[in-house]
This record gives C-alpha cells, structure tokens and sequence, in this order.
C-alpha cells in the first residue's frame, strides 16, 4: 500500500467548500495512509497552483484529481484503488 497527499482547496465564501472539508475529515479517517490537507485559498501567503482554478478543488500527489465535490461512493472507491495499486492520481 502506497502513501498519498491529498490536498483539498476551500474557501468560506464557497457553497460547496463545507462539502469538501467534510469529505477530507472522512477520507483522512477512512484512510491512515492517506496525508489529507485542507487548504483555505483565502488564507495569507497561500500559494495557489495554476490547477487550482475553481474551488474545491482536489489535488492527489499535486495533480488534478477532482474538481468540484465528487460522489462520495465514487471518491472512496477512487481512493481505496490509488492506495492498493500505486497508480498515479490523475483520472
């Protein structure tokens, strides 16, 4: 089983954004392995990658993953087979 970073960019002022905390709380529970981070674009000094260009936006290892909120049956699985087979994380 391989190690990842998941990284999941928010803002307060974004209506699906407390989707998207929520949905790293639970797959940094679901998955030890799994290094979750939820960045707040709205916070000082924080540095914004050019793939982040509309929120939430999820990163796997710096690339694309998701953007926008996917299904949460969709995402777990998603992740459980990165994790088991050492893919990359782009789709």
């Amino acid at each position: 089983m391989r190690h990842l970073s998941l990284k999941v960019y928010v803002a307060d002022w974004c209506p699906g954004c407390e989707e998207a905390r929520e949905m790293a709380r639970m797959m940094s529970a679901l998955f030890p392995n799994l290094q979750v981070q939820i960045i707040d674009i709205d916070e000082p000094a924080t540095e914004i990658p050019a793939s982040v260009f509309a929120i939430p936006t999820y990163l796997l290892n710096g690339e694309l993953l998701w953007l926008g909120n996917p299904r949460r049956e969709e995402a777990i699985a998603r992740i459980h087979s990165l994790l088991e087979t050492g893919e990359r994380g782009t789709t």
